[in-house]
């Protein structure tokens, strides 16, 4: 869903500072994810990229951050054709802003970086619970959506653990001072685009009278099962990533020696 461009990810991408005593450079593909992990050398090239914050696609993100508890609000009280509309908004800027930034580098922000997921994931994740508490989407499809999520940041966040100089919480959430970039094969954008379809046919489903279409449930066990393999492409390939940084991290054999 995102311009890797713009120093962005997809819904289901990932991005995790790393430092290396020697500024290893490795890159790994898989049939899952391709692991990348890049040096501060290239700070010419992003230098123009910090300094600028007041870019269309930032506002454009910020706007779905704002438009996601509209979105769940609207599901929860039963207003799902405002949210069906609201939500279709607040998806194409998503398409829109990483279009923007990858035709226009000075549209590129660090900022960027940051608020796009958050507001993706915001989106996804308040639209989920709120279809899910209504009950247009069964618990088990939530737990595999949810959960999926949850495993990848955890997985993401080892690997940051794996990787640090000197352990600091500043230094596991930096993004910037070099980084590990996780990016989703065909498997996991396929897999986002069927959750993203399956919170559209949820809250379509009372419009067009859709809960016992069996069209609707079979997309939803589709939707499902993606999302299990994916995660199993996801744990494979995360396993080799692990053999890529170091076992230990190197702040606890330096404390150690102290």
């Amino acid at each position: 869903m995102m311009s890797g461009c713009r120093l962005q990810r997809p819904l289901c991408s990932v991005y995790l500072a790393a430092h290396s005593r020697a500024r290893l450079r490795f890159r790994y593909a898989s049939k899952y994810l391709n692991c990348r992990h890049t040096s501060n050398s290239s700070s010419t090239d992003n230098s123009h990229v910090k300094d600028n914050i007041y870019t269309i696609p930032n506002a454009l993100s910020l706007s779905r951050i704002i438009l996601s508890p509209v979105v769940a609000y609207s599901i929860v009280n039963g207003q799902h054709t405002t949210a069906l509309a609201l939500f279709g908004i607040a998806g194409f800027t998503d398409f829109l802003d990483g279009q923007i930034a990858r035709r226009f580098p000075s549209q590129r922000s660090l900022l960027g970086s940051i608020i796009d997921p958050i507001g993706d994931k915001l989106l996804m994740g308040m639209s989920t619970i709120s279809v899910w508490y209504t009950g247009l989407m069964p618990s088990w499809l939530l737990c595999i959506i949810l959960g999926r999520d949850i495993i990848l940041l955890t997985g993401g966040l080892a690997v940051k653990y794996q990787s640090l100089e000197k352990f600091t919480l500043k230094g596991l959430f930096n993004v910037t001072d070099g980084t590990i970039e996780v990016k989703p094969g065909w498997h996991g954008k396929l897999n986002m685009c069927l959750q993203l379809g399956a919170v559209i046919a949820c809250l379509s489903a009372p419009i067009w009278s859709l809960q016992d279409s069996p069209y609707f449930h079979n997309y939803l066990i589709l939707t499902g099962v993606m999302g299990v393999y994916s995660l199993v492409q996801y744990i494979l390939t995360y396993r080799n990533v692990m053999g890529k940084v170091r076992s230990k991290p190197a702040w606890m054999d330096e404390s150690k020696k102290t």
